[in-house]
């Protein structure tokens, strides 16, 4: 058991750097594919964000944002801003609760309501990337991961 929740140590912080990355990086490309869903559910909350500049900029910080991911750089930043657009998202439970919960009403969440709730996790996920990132080098070292000098 024990060399399992090692291997799950070693593993868990650059899995979990990548994973996001795939994510943000598919959801980002796919607002440059067909912005009006994602404009549908900002008219209901800002509208006045409601136009497909706006969509088109969220996807390219999106892409951006998995880039750096994808490429171990700045990665306590890039969380930071992930937690922002996350934020964003979950604002529309407040904002605009008849687009999460329909006419039924909290608790019962409609299938947009269904769609906006994983930001939740997502936000969990961006907030441990956060919370692990400056702490790199000492626990690569410490579970005996040290990066090699360059030759």
């Amino acid at each position: 058991m024990d060399r399992i929740f090692a291997l799950t140590e070693k593993i868990a912080y650059p899995f979990l750097r990548i994973a996001m990355g795939v994510v943000v990086f598919w959801i980002g490309a796919l607002k440059f594919i067909d912005p009006s869903p994602v404009v549908g559910l900002i008219k209901a909350s800002f509208p006045f964000l409601a136009f497909n500049g706006f969509v088109y900029v969220l996807g390219a910080i999106e892409v951006i944002v998995a880039l750096l991911l994808f490429a171990n750089f700045q990665v306590r930043y890039a969380g930071l801003v992930l937690m922002a657009l996350f934020l964003g998202t979950l604002t529309i439970f407040v904002i605009a609760p008849k687009v999460s919960y329909g006419a039924a009403g909290f608790p019962r969440l409609d299938l947009p309501g269904q769609f906006l709730l994983k930001d939740l996790v997502l936000f969990g996920a961006a907030l441990s990337l956060v919370a692990m990132a400056p702490a790199g080098e000492a626990v690569r070292e410490r579970l005996g991961m040290a990066r090699a000098p360059m030759a």
